[in-house]
Parts: C-alpha cells; sequence; structure tokens
C-alpha cells in the first residue's frame, strides 16, 4: 500500500466522520493506500497549507477562500474535492432571541473571528444590507458574552460551539452566513500541482474512497457516533455524537444528496470566485481551472 499523509484543518472529531469512516472500514486500504490522518493539534505552529506544501506526498484540507488566495498568490494548490456542500460558519443566538435571520442583523451586536468578518460584511451587501449598520467585534471575546447579553449572536461552527453551549445547558438557534453569489464549501480538500500532475491516480482513489466513506458515514451514524467516541479527545459522547451528524448530514449531502458528496459546482465556484474579487477578498479573479482541478469528482 501506498503511504498517503492528509492534514486536517482542525483535531480529529465529527467534522471528518467521513474520512473516519474510510480509515476505519478499510475503504482507503481497498484503494491500496495507507492514510494517515494528521491532526491539527500535531502542528499547532503551521498553517495547513505549509504543511501540504511542505509534505510530499500529501494533501489537506482548509476553508474554500483560503485555497483560493492561495492560487491567486501562486503558492501551486489548488482544490480537489468538497467535504461539506454547505459551511458550518454560522450566527449563532440563544433559543429565545428575535434575531432569527440575516435580515435582522442590522443594530444587533454581532461577535466575529477574523475568518468570519469579511464573508459577514459581503453577504449582508449581497442581501442589500448595509454592514456598517452592524455592531461587529472581531477579537477579545467568548461565548459567555452571548450568554450574558453582551452579543445578540456571535459566529460559530453546527459543529462545535452549539454544542459546548449545550452541555451548559444553553439551547441556540443557528443561521446560515450565505448568498446566491458567495455561497462557500467547508473543509475544501486541495493538493499541490505537482502532486496532482504526478499522482493523479492516487488522488482519485483517494477521494473516491472520502466519497464512499462519507456515504457511509453519514448513512449509519449511530455506528459513526460510537467509531468517533473512541477515537476523539474533543467528540467522545456518541449521544451528542449523533446530535451533530445529523446536523451535518445536510451539509455533507447537499441539495443534491449523499451521492454527490465530495462534489463540487464549476458555476457556484465561477460565482464565489467574482463576488470574492468584487470585494477585495483576491487582488485578482483567477480562472476556474486556476484554482480548482475536478478531474477527480
Amino acid at each position: 500500500m501506498t503511504p498517503f499523509r492528509f492534514y486536517l484543518d482542525w483535531d480529529l472529531n465529527c467534522q471528518f466522520a467521513g474520512l473516519i469512516w474510510a480509515r476505519e472500514k478499510g475503504l482507503f486500504a481497498s484503494a491500496d493506500l495507507e492514510v494517515e490522518l494528521v491532526s491539527a493539534h500535531e502542528n499547532p505552529s503551521t498553517a495547513t497549507l505549509d504543511l501540504v506544501l511542505d509534505g510530499g506526498l500529501c494533501a489537506g484540507c482548509m476553508e474554500d477562500n483560503l485555497i483560493v488566495r492561495a492560487a491567486v498568490e501562486g503558492r501551486g494548490v489548488r482544490a480537489i474535492g468538497a467535504t461539506m456542500q454547505d459551511s458550518p460558519i454560522h450566527l449563532i443566538t440563544l433559543a429565545g432571541s428575535t434575531l432569527r435571520n440575516l435580515s435582522d442583523v442590522p443594530g444587533r451586536r454581532i461577535a466575529m473571528h477574523r475568518d468570519g468578518i469579511h464573508l459577514l460584511e459581503a453577504v449582508l451587501t449581497l442581501h442589500g444590507m448595509d454592514p456598517e449598520a452592524v455592531d461587529t467585534t472581531i477579537s477579545g471575546w467568548t461565548l459567555d458574552q452571548l450568554i450574558d447579553g453582551t452579543f445578540d449572536a456571535v459566529q460559530g461552527y453546527t459543529t462545535t460551539e452549539p454544542h459546548a453551549l449545550s452541555r451548559r445547558g444553553i439551547t441556540t438557534h443557528l443561521i446560515p452566513v450565505r448568498h446566491h453569489h458567495l455561497h462557500p464549501w467547508a473543509q475544501m480538500m486541495f493538493a499541490t500541482n505537482h502532486t496532482i500532475a504526478s499522482h493523479g491516480d492516487l488522488l482519485k482513489r483517494f477521494v473516491a474512497a472520502c466519497r464512499e466513506g462519507w456515504k457511509g458515514a453519514m448513512t449509519h451514524r449511530d455506528e459513526t457516533a460510537d467509531m468517533i467516541a473512541a477515537l476523539s479527545g474533543e467528540h467522545d459522547d456518541p449521544r451528542e455524537n449523533r446530535r451533530i451528524l445529523d446536523l451535518m448530514l445536510p451539509l455533507i449531502a447537499g441539495s443534491r444528496g449523499l451521492d454527490h458528496a465530495v462534489t463540487t459546482d464549476p458555476e457556484r465556484w465561477r460565482r464565489n470566485l467574482a463576488t470574492y474579487a468584487r470585494f477585495g477578498m483576491i487582488y485578482l479573479e483567477p480562472a476556474y481551472d486556476e484554482v480548482v482541478c475536478d478531474r477527480f469528482i
């Protein structure tokens, strides 16, 4: 079997259920691959992009806008498949809040991370709202400030913050941050142009095994929840894992169903690329095939 390293952009948990299933159920092995899933905590000081650039025969995952930026900057990487069809980045409010939709955001106090503030500003503008009408804080905030009312909403990941709050008895409401012209994928798989050119057959087998892994993990969510609990220090409660996986199902399946897991959409890519350029997230609009290699999906 061929050793192959895959660098995660977070620690091993439900976000990577399909890859875990593919490894534990022998799907990678059946593809003649010995896949090592490398958690982010193993290299806390090094960006996933740099790990992949220096990692030899490997690939990784990170948010699609980071891949776009790296490609535009000439770093020599391209996307090869989408872990999630929809981004799990949401605005989180308390269950009883009157902030229920993006249209309710103007005039509210919102806490964001640096990776999400440009996304929020662009999406609000695309929906015809003025980002300046929102009181945003970018750093130095905690989930406690959502609970005590300092903020009306905070940025969070479907797989993380709502469950941290649930453990404390706090019920939440989630608001997606997206628009037809800015509809990101999440944890996009990527590889270097050299690996794509030299090891295309290997990548095709890897991506195919990932697709089957996600189909298996999402179809057998009880078993997956137990599997992850035995392997993850972060998601070690099978019952909570099942709830997370239920929330993840539409993110993995998207609008076309599990048979299309890990695939992407060229037209959606082109809309996103145009929007990234329009809002200055990248300094030029690249061609689709400069950012994406879709022959594996």
